[in-house]
């Protein structure tokens, strides 16, 4: 072996070991968390609406925004129980999300810097969440909306593999209708975040919580409400959770599946 041989075999050594190690560090980085810490920070208030906003994790959502300084509107159905939202300074405005009229002229009404889409309807048609995230994620680009935050369901899209097989079959439908409600997210053009969650729990108010969000869509736990919606405050303005789909868990809470 030639002198010259010898460095050129050299160099390309180091260059394909360099190489190695950056793509190590990528995906190193692909598994950063969003845990506790980062909850604390309070940036710009935004005018943010939020769909869902009267339910059990919405009302959550809403007491998290505002203890972080935002202005919150609620899109809230006019026959919606509005008790988990007593005493708190918010604005409503009420429409049905299945009407695309009734999205437009919420999202046209007022300049929103965020939409989070909290929707949650026990005994509703499974097309309910393929209507109502395409309606809003169309009227938030529409109207200029800077980011759009959805929670949707482990077992969609990519996550099937992470859902109880056993249980898939029944929830099969349910799970397209919100993967077609991710995929209006996705190609909104607007900044998105999607959190998805398997089993909520709401445990006492002293009782710690770890929720945390993990960019492993293989990922199944549990997480509370609170947890949730902490993280979900988190999210708004944080340059880690742009154009991301999540899981979120809590290591602490036991799994039931």
């Amino acid at each position: 072996m030639t002198p010259a041989t010898h460095v050129v075999k050299t160099l390309n050594f180091l260059i394909r070991r360099k190489l190695l190690a950056s793509i190590v560090l990528l995906g190193v980085a692909r598994s950063i968390t969003l845990g506790a810490a980062a909850a604390t920070k309070v940036g710009t208030p935004r005018k943010i609406l939020v769909f869902g906003g009267s339910g059990q994790l919405g009302s959550q959502i809403v007491r998290a925004l505002l203890a972080a300084g935002h202005d919150v509107t609620v899109f809230i159905r006019p026959t919606s129980d509005r008790s988990r939202l007593a005493n708190l300074t918010v604005h409503y405005v009420e429409g049905d999300v299945t009407v695309e009229a009734d999205v437009r002229r919420a999202m046209q009404a007022t300049r929103f810097d965020v939409v989070i889409d909290a929707l949650g309807r026990s005994g509703a048609n499974v097309s309910f969440f393929a209507v109502s995230g395409t309606h809003i994620a169309k009227w938030a680009a529409a109207t200029g909306v800077r980011q759009l935050i959805l929670h949707s369901s482990v077992g969609t899209g990519q996550s099937k593999d992470a859902y109880p097989s056993e249980r898939y079959v029944a929830m099969r439908a349910l799970f397209a209708a919100k993967e077609t409600g991710e995929n209006a997210v996705i190609g909104s053009g607007v900044t998105y975040t999607i959190i998805r969650n398997a089993v909520l729990r709401d445990p006492p108010d002293d009782v710690p919580e770890r929720a945390r969000l993990v960019n492993d869509q293989h990922v199944y736990g549990s997480v509370s409400r609170r947890g949730l919606a902490r993280l979900t405050a988190s999210c708004i303005d944080e340059p880690s959770c742009r154009n991301e789909i999540f899981h979120a868990i809590d290591d602490t809470l036991p799994v039931l599946r």
